[in-house]
Order: structure tokens, then C-alpha cells, then sequence
């Protein structure tokens, strides 16, 4: 969906905010254009911090809440508007006229217009700036031409550093087209929220987002189980799609306010609830419940998981060699007093960044001063590759694992098969036949 993304004139992506820094790096990755950024202009309260975030054109806002915290530590007892103590509604002047700047020069500027990167699991009420800062650019600077587009960002595990990410970008917003004058703003704010919510996921609360999350990935699952290690899990743009129906049936069929249908809806999740409990406890992924058990099949996977593990091995042992100790000093420091979600993959990026880029130069050098700057250059090349292939052969390894483990149990308790095939094809049966009844209901 990058393709709607325009590759040149003035352009906004509007992002929804999830993952702090990893969501700005996601979203600057994907677009098929250089972008700048905006953000709150506390991240250029460090001297080094703020000199590296200019050179790479981040633009500061200065949010309201920062605003208002800053002034009250400095003036707690200040009487509103006495001295200038209260926030300023123009003090984004100096940064919009920069975003002004930006555009006339065809630029293309990330913003995420909740305002703040949070855990809660449906976006924030937005805030004007965009709109603001859309409408000034081309109502004072005459700046034509001026799109918004709405990109969903939407994590399997966020906390998670390697955790897998959908892109989702919306239909386009002209901004030329929004009518001038008092509510322009109220207008295009509005109209950003609605596309922007098109592309994300909003749940009442995180027991919804959970329960929701849960059918949608199981159903997934079942309905195109992964036949190969390499494949994983579904893809998540599957998974979103069966979220997005349940949700319109599950809606639907609350509707409707049956006493009999939403019985029938309770014992389909208690019993999917019961059944992913089961998988938990047998310790077998959703994805193998119906492996075949056939031993010529069973004897192939060993065979092959056998010869690509001794292949694979010199290269992940290097790669392991050369990384566990600054990754897991990341990691450990990453983890330490967790106050949000988002901070283990933000600090791990960041700290990785900088342990490994030393762990590099340390060994680089060891090995240039023992046997010469050629030899380094050798030995620097081989560490990127190595790593790589660690972490890709480790999450082959895992799925390696877990199927070999439910081949075994499965194939030693042909009763537990039998059961877990029954639930599934019940499972899926049933949520064809409650989404078939919602429809009627729309």
C-alpha cells in the first residue's frame, strides 16, 4: 500500500503512534521518498541530541502537557497570564513556519497527530496541529498542492524488538480541497481522524483488544494453517482482516440484542478460549493441530532440518561468537525498569546501535593490530552476515522445535489429535456460520 504514497510535492504522513521511536524509523522506511520529521521538543533538551536531530531535519513541537509542565516546575504558583507563565498558543510559531518551509519546498514531513506515543489500545483524540499546520501552509504561504496521507501502524508484539509490523496507508487527503474559513480546522481534523481510523485498530479497551486479538489469530491460523517452518506465523495483514470481521460481527449481533445468538456467541469464545488454554498446556502451536503424522513425512523434516543446521552451523557460530555479549548487555539494560511497552525496542535500537558499532571497532582493531589492516577489513565484512543469519536461523530454530515437539506428542496420543482436529473444524465451522448470521443483521 506504499504505492499511494505520492513521490513528490508537499505531503504529510500521518502516522498513529504506538511505538515511539521504532514507529518513526518504520514509517521512514517504507516511504518510497526522503521525509523529515516533527517531534516534541523535549527530545532537544541534550545538547548532542538536538545538534544530531537538526542535521537529520527533525523539526521541535512544543506540546501543550510539556508545556505546562515545564512551566509549572519553574513557576508552580504563577497566576495564570500574570507573567507569562501559562502556555503560549503561539509558541509553534518559529516550528510552523518551518513545516511552511518545508512544504513550499516540496518536502515530504512525518507527523503523528495524537500528539504522544501511548499503550492504550485505540488512538487518541488528535490534535489540531496537522490541520493547523496544513491550513497555514497554504492559506499564509500559498502553498498548493498540500496531500495528507493516513498510515496505520500496527504491531503483533510491540514490546518485542523484533516483533513483526503491518503498514497500512489510507486514502489521501487534498487539502486544497477543504473549504477556508473558522472550521476549516474542525473540518480537516476531523477528516484525518476518519481516514487514519480506517487503517488502525481501536478496541474499547485492552480485555477487548485481547479477546478480539485472540479469535483473529487463532482463526487465521486454522483457516491457512503455515504448512512449512519457514512460513511462521500467519501473515499479519490475514489476521487483521479476520479481526476487522469479527469485530463488524460481533457488533452486528450486539445489535441485534438476542438472547439466544449471543448465548451461541459466548459458548463459541468460551470454547476457543478453552481450546487455546489446551494447545498452552500441551505446549503445540495453533499452526500444527493438523499436522500430518505420516513417519516417511515425520523422517524427511528430520532429514532436512538436520542437513541445513550442519550447513548453516559454521556461519551461525560466528555470528553468535562474535555478538552474544553486547546483546545481551542490550537486553539486560533494555529491560530494566520498564515503565512503558514501547521502551525495550526503543533501547534496544539505540543501545544495540552503539554497544555493537564498539564491539566492531574493539575487535576490528585487535584484529588489524595481530594481523594487519586486511585481515580487519576481512574480518569486519564477515559480522553483518553472520548475525543475520544467527537471528534467521533462531527463528527457524524455534518453529523447528515446536513442530517437532506436536509431531511427537501428537503422534503418541492419537486421542488428543483427534480432539484438537474436532474443536478446530468446529471452531471454524461455527465463526463462518455467527459471521453469515451478523451479515443478515447489517
Amino acid at each position: 500500500s506504499a504505492e499511494r504514497i505520492p513521490i513528490d510535492g508537499p505531503v504529510f504522513l500521518a502516522a498513529n503512534h504506538p511505538n515511539s521511536l521504532t514507529d518513526a524509523m518504520v514509517v521512514g522506511w517504507i516511504a518510497p521518498r526522503r521525509v523529515r520529521f516533527t517531534a516534541k521538543a523535549t527530545l532537544f533538551t541534550n545538547p548532542l541530541g538536538a545538534w544530531f536531530l537538526r542535521q537529520v531535519g527533525v523539526v521541535p513541537l512544543r506540546r501543550a502537557a510539556d508545556e505546562a509542565a515545564r512551566l509549572q516546575t519553574t513557576a508552580p504558583l504563577a497566576e495564570s497570564g500574570s507573567d507569562g507563565t501559562v502556555p503560549d498558543a503561539s509558541r509553534n510559531a518559529s516550528a510552523f513556519s518551518a513545516v511552511a518551509d518545508a512544504l513550499a519546498a516540496q518536502s515530504c514531513m512525518v507527523v503523528f497527530p495524537e500528539g504522544k506515543t501511548h499503550d492504550e489500545p485505540y488512538m487518541a483524540p488528535l490534535r489540531t496541529g496537522l490541520a493547523r499546520m496544513a491550513l497555514m501552509a497554504r492559506d499564509e504561504r500559498g502553498v498548493r498542492g498540500i496531500r495528507i496521507v493516513p498510515v496505520g501502524l500496527l504491531f503483533e508484539q510491540k514490546s518485542e524488538p523484533r516483533t513483526r509490523v503491518l503498514v497500512q496507508v489510507g486514502e489521501l487527503i487534498d487539502v486544497d480541497r477543504i473549504p477556508a474559513g473558522g472550521s476549516a480546522v474542525a473540518t480537516l481534523t476531523e477528516l484525518i481522524d476518519q481516514r487514519l481510523r480506517a487503517v488502525t485498530l481501536n478496541f474499547e479497551d485492552h480485555a477487548d483488544a485481547e479477546r478480539i486479538q485472540l479469535l483473529g489469530s487463532t482463526l487465521a491460523a486454522l483457516i491457512e494453517p503455515s504448512t512449512s517452518v519457514d512460513e511462521g506465523a500467519p501473515p499479519l495483514a490475514r489476521t487483521l482482516s479476520l479481526v476487522r470481521r469479527i469485530e463488524r460481527a460481533h457488533r452486528a449481533i450486539r445489535a441485534r440484542n438476542e438472547a439466544a445468538l449471543t448465548a451461541r456467541v459466548e459458548l463459541f469464545e468460551a470454547r476457543l478460549r478453552t481450546f487455546h488454554d489446551r494447545l498452552t498446556t500441551e505446549a503445540i502451536n495453533v499452526n500444527d493441530v493438523r499436522i500430518d503424522l505420516a513417519a516417511l513425512l515425520g523422517v524427511r523434516f528430520v532429514v532436512r532440518e538436520v542437513v541445513v543446521a550442519v550447513l548453516m552451523f559454521p556461519i551461525i557460530a560466528w555470528g553468535r561468537l562474535t555478538h552474544f555479549v553486547p546483546i545481551r548487555i542490550t537486553r539486560v539494560l533494555a529491560l530494566r525498569n520498564v515503565r512503558a511497552l514501547d521502551e525495550p525496542p526503543q533501547r534496544t535500537f539505540i543501545l544495540g546501535l552503539v554497544l555493537i558499532l564498539a564491539t566492531y571497532g574493539v575487535l576490528g582493531t585487535l584484529v588489524g593490530v595481530v594481523a594487519g589492516p586486511w585481515w580487519a577489513l576481512g574480518f569486519l565484512a564477515t559480522l553483518i552476515p553472520s548475525a543475520s543469519a544467527d537471528l534467521r536461523y533462531s527463528d527457524r530454530l524455534q518453529r523447528v522445535v515446536a513442530r517437532a515437539r506436536a509431531y511427537r506428542r501428537l503422534r503418541a496420543q492419537p486421542a488428543l489429535h483427534a480432539v484438537l482436529r474436532d474443536d478446530a473444524d468446529w471452531l471454524q465451522a461455527e465463526a463462518g456460520a455467527l459471521e453469515r448470521l451478523a451479515a443478515t443483521a447489517l
